[in-house]
């Protein structure tokens, strides 16, 4: 604030055109920054005359201070400045929000590492669904068969007796084979 009302002491502000050297159009950020540069070290110079001199800066000083500071060198010296600031500015918030986001992938996959089944789990899950599938395979297979050959035929192959395709009236007795539980012929 001393900065301030040391120009407003001074007689006010010379009318100059410095935003205007300073920043191109609305979007150019090296020039906004270029420009908040020039005012630090325009303060400065105005804070620094009064302590070094015990007084105000004079209209005459400042206009020699606001010349100097339009000079094509100086504004490409803001410039520079401005550029550095704004890359470590970038620089330095970029890094922040990746460390950031690796802190949450990392929190991520340490959750995802925890929810994780155990070795045990994820075999007897594989387990279950194998024996399922075997079961439903096998249940395919005896449907199929049923229907081709009828229930009747399925026991008879799967528990070792002979059952005749045709129709039981129509095929002489002597024909079949008859089981005994000690008959030696067999």
């Amino acid at each position: 604030m001393d900065a301030q009302r040391a120009i407003q002491a001074s007689g006010g502000p010379v009318a100059h055109r410095t935003y205007a050297t300073f920043v191109q159009d609305k979007d150019d950020m090296v020039g906004h920054v270029a420009y908040a540069l020039y005012k630090r070290d325009k303060l400065n110079f105005c804070v620094s005359m009064r302590e070094r001199h015990d007084r105000e800066t004079t209209p005459s000083e400042l206009d020699a201070f606001i010349h100097a500071a339009n000079l094509p060198t100086r504004i490409d010296a803001y410039r520079v400045e401005a550029e550095s600031a704004l890359e470590t500015l970038c620089e330095t918030s970029l890094g922040v929000t990746l460390q950031q986001a690796r802190a949450a992938m990392d929190a991520e996959l340490v959750r995802q590492l925890k929810e994780a089944k155990s070795w045990w789990r994820a075999v007897g899950e594989n387990l279950v669904a194998n024996l399922l599938a075997i079961a439903v395979t096998t249940l395919l297979v005896v449907l199929v068969y049923v229907s081709r050959y009828g229930g009747m035929k399925l026991l008879a192959d799967t528990f070792g007796y002979w059952w005749p395709a045709t129709d039981k009236s129509k095929v002489a007795r002597s024909s079949w084979p008859r089981r005994t539980c000690c008959s030696l012929s067999q």
